[in-house]
């Protein structure tokens, strides 16, 4: 129950605005200290777990690998499964809520994994693959890339170099044909990337390219990821990756006990409540007076 002495200003309206934005509802009803300090220590917490797992603690579902291919080159959603860890965060409110919003996106069919409709420069970490009479030779390379549409409108085939690094100096090649691109939306910083190279007539030489590429912030950060990409962070980033995971957690339950104390106040009053009667009757056998008669003998 609510204590009277505590101004509870629409609790209604201040636990919605609580789980929106932490310390929200305490600022509405008047609850400043308290505001501040919610704010600050949950924000803060939450976004300590974010830099510690370098922006992909959060997301709001995990893609299963069903096949030997990339889940970054299906053409419609492919099949994923609710994070539990994210009911944790969500709690949270508006920090957390983008996720849902890249979910949206993400489960939309996605027609750019074959379609290039601007141009891209980026960096590239992929292999070099050689086709020859004893197979497919793979070298690790590094370097960067520029490609463009074949045609001003967008088109499945591009046209671009690219710059591969090496011992011996920088050297280019020409990219040209199909290409095959990651989703747009995917819970990675690197996008996948596969074109051929291609002579100085334009024709098809027998090597290819596959690695990846930047992708945009906005198209990564909070999407579903996969969990290639996560064995990637947790190689990468070892412990720490799951500590910054448990104080996003923390964070968003953290949250539910001060939307509560908006809608309620605190849960344990101010300590300094009087016992109810059947409290101090419980408490004091026969009543507050003292001990019970014994049976047999009269009072004095």
């Amino acid at each position: 129950m609510a204590d009277p002495r505590v101004s509870l200003r629409q609790p209604i309206v201040a636990a919605l605005l609580a789980f929106l934005l932490p310390g929200l509802g305490h600022w509405y009803q008047g609850r400043r200290f308290k505001a501040a300090i919610f704010s600050v220590g949950i924000l803060l917490l939450f976004g300590w777990g974010q830099v510690l797992g370098e922006g992909q603690t959060t997301y709001s579902r995990l893609v299963l690998r069903a096949g030997p291919d990339s889940p970054q080159f299906s053409e419609v959603a492919p099949v994923s499964k609710s994070s539990f860890g994210y009911w944790a965060q969500v709690l949270v409110g508006m920090p957390a809520l983008p996720a849902l919003l890249q979910e949206g996106r993400f489960n939309a069919d996605d027609d750019s994994v074959g379609f290039l409709d601007t141009e891209i420069r980026s960096d590239f970490v992929g292999a070099l693959i050689e086709t020859t009479r004893q197979g497919d030779l793979r070298t690790p390379v590094t370097g960067s890339l520029q490609i463009v549409p074949s045609r001003p409108e967008g088109s499945r085939t591009v046209e671009g170099t690219i710059t591969l690094d090496g011992a011996a100096g920088a050297v280019s090649y020409q990219l040209g044909g199909e290409i095959r691109l990651g989703r747009r939306v995917f819970g990675s910083p690197r996008r996948g990337i596969e074109c051929r190279l291609v002579d100085d007539k334009g024709d098809f030489q027998s090597a290819r390219i596959e690695g990846t590429i930047q992708r945009s912030f906005w198209n990564w950060y909070m999407a579903p990821m996969d969990t290639v990409e996560l064995d990637r962070l947790h190689g990468s980033l070892s412990r720490r990756y799951d500590v910054a995971a448990v104080l996003t957690w923390i964070a968003g339950l953290l949250n539910l006990m001060v939307i509560w104390d908006a809608a309620l106040g605190p849960a344990y009053g101010y300590g300094d409540e009087k016992p109810s009667e059947a409290e101090g009757d419980g408490a004091g056998g026969a009543g507050a007076g003292g001990p019970a008669p014994v049976p047999g003998k009269s009072a004095v």
